[in-house]
């Protein structure tokens, strides 16, 4: 007798699970059907577990938290709200002392969440102030904007990477982070559910609609694709790719309940 199949879902957030007014209504039938069913779904983002508490909480989630890019793994713990949080990427007290080092040092150019008060993070974003607070809170990750050369990006970045810290591009701000990635946080939660059910065979599905995703989906046994209005911005090669019909939430949704049509 072969091993009980069960579904893990992993979930990017933003254009993903949530639409451009963040709203995850339309996905309201598929995370319904989820719980009923007691198929466990991780939530995986670059935002802060600060950030991601509320939503979990919306969804009346147990599950772990993935956050800020892989960065950390953050698990529920008895009281609800309270989580122990272990970091898969690099401390931000270490981020943070490399960089300013290399900063007072060498005199690079650039600013970054750290610098800023609430307040001052509110006005360059547009985030409320309480937002901006939750964005504030970081444990693996220190968004920064730079206002150097290019040549001297380059050399910065050069030396964070003797500290094994990268730089990444992001939307609006550059982000310094350890080597851990959504993957690493995928595959983290992944084997929390197989230490604490090791007689199933978990079948992960990862969904996610761009390239910051791409390793989280290549991971997955299933990876769906969210579109964006244009179409699939992301081509994954996973074991079996779904393309959900539609954008964000309302795709997610569609794709989801297909899946769990399908195994359950």
């Amino acid at each position: 007798m072969g091993q009980q199949k069960k579904l893990l879902f992993v979930t990017d957030l933003d254009a993903t699970f949530l639409d451009h007014s963040y709203s995850w209504a339309q996905a309201a039938p598929a995370i319904l059907r989820l719980r009923n069913l007691g198929v466990p779904l991780v939530l995986n983002s670059s935002k802060t577990l600060a950030e991601m508490e509320d939503l979990a909480k919306a969804l009346d989630l147990d599950s772990p938290i993935v956050a800020e890019n892989g960065g950390l793994l953050a698990i529920r713990k008895e009281r609800p709200g309270d989580y122990s949080v272990e970091i898969k990427g690099i401390p931000r007290s270490e981020i943070l002392l490399a960089a300013h080092d290399l900063r007072r040092q060498l005199g690079y150019r650039f600013e970054g969440f750290a610098d800023w008060t609430d307040q001052e993070l509110a006005e360059r974003t547009g985030l409320s102030v309480p937002q901006a607070q939750r964005s504030r809170s970081r444990l693996a990750t220190e968004p920064i904007t730079w206002n150097d050369t290019e040549l001297h990006r380059l050399a910065f970045a050069d030396a964070l990477a003797s500290h094994g810290i990268r730089m990444l591009q992001g939307g609006r701000f550059w982000h310094l982070m350890g080597s851990a990635d959504k993957a690493d946080g995928s595959a983290a939660a992944l084997k929390y559910y197989q230490d604490r059910e090791p007689d199933v065979d978990w079948v992960l599905v990862a969904l996610g609609d761009s390239a910051n995703d791409t390793a989280m989906l290549e991971a997955a046994d299933i990876a769906v694709v969210i579109p964006h209005v244009d179409g699939p911005h992301i081509t994954p090669n996973a074991p079996r790719v779904v393309h959900a019909p539609y954008p964000t939430s309302k795709g997610w949704n569609a794709a989801v309940l297909t899946i769990l049509d399908e195994y359950c």
